[in-house]
């Protein structure tokens, strides 16, 4: 599940793709000499510029990972730290491709294994702009985020509205049947939009979502009052376990829909 939200609910193995083709597309801008090194001189203050390319790129490259996060139906990806954990992950991506490729050049032109301090450096710079350049392939070509967002929040906040009223109603449950049928119908609506997301965690959730509404549906009014509201503890373990999914599901959806 975890390569799956770092992938943002494309296949893994398509990082590999990128990889190979944004390699190709650094290697085709850069400039080399006839021994395979790194032309340093084919613009002034090389490194400088190189510096400011990469902090620039950096930046971007948390910027994309919290735009497409933000675009997901996945309750784990619009977790605070999540983002930026998986912009980290596609900059070491890129270092840990650049550190393979130069031990490559070592084995295969037989030169030093030692780097000076600028050379370490720049190896650095390229590895992070690599990083943000195997992100920005994958979020412009791999990554597939659920379009109508608006429609999600929409009905989301009609379903955690039903629950709220429910959940504070003092009225008797027999008075209450239209509205239990009207959290089932918003519900159900929620779950149509989230059955869209490309993530396992987001389609689990429209799972445990379906399953939940389907078993709450069955019940009488007294059993449907015991799981949604608060001020009575339900007794039988059946009602309870129906409760806690219900408040798991309602933390997830708040999460996703940024109602807190």
């Amino acid at each position: 599940m975890y390569l799956d939200c770092f992938t943002f609910g494309a296949r893994p193995r398509r990082i590999f793709y990128a990889v190979i083709l944004e390699g190709f597309f650094l290697l085709g801008v850069l400039s080399f000499t006839p021994e395979g090194l790194l032309d340093t001189s084919m613009l002034p203050q090389f490194t400088g510029v190189l510096t400011a390319v990469a902090v620039v790129l950096v930046v971007g490259t948390f910027l994309i990972s919290w735009s497409a996060a933000k675009d997901s139906f996945s309750p784990i990806l619009h977790t605070r730290f999540v983002p930026g954990l998986i912009a980290t992950g596609y900059l070491a991506l890129g270092l840990l491709a650049i550190g393979a490729g130069y031990l490559a050049h070592v084995l295969i032109f037989q030169t030093s294994l030692f780097l000076t301090v600028q050379e370490l450096w720049i190896g650095i710079c390229i590895g992070l702009i690599f990083g943000f350049l195997i992100l920005f392939y994958y979020d412009r070509y791999e990554i597939e985020t659920p379009g109508d967002n608006y429609r999600f929040n929409e009905a989301s906040e009609k379903m955690l509205e039903d629950y709220r009223f429910l959940e504070e109603s003092k009225l008797p449950p027999v008075k209450l049947t239209k509205r239990y049928q009207a959290l089932e119908d918003s519900v159900r609506e929620t779950v149509d939009i989230l059955e869209e997301s490309k993530t396992r965690d987001g389609v689990e959730l429209a799972r445990d979502m379906d399953q939940w509404v389907d078993e709450f549906s069955s019940k009488p009014e007294p059993a449907k009052d015991r799981i949604v509201a608060n001020s009575e503890t339900p007794q039988q373990e059946e009602l309870k376990d129906r409760q806690q999914e219900f408040k798991s599901v309602v933390k997830r959806v708040r999460r996703i829909a940024n109602h807190g």
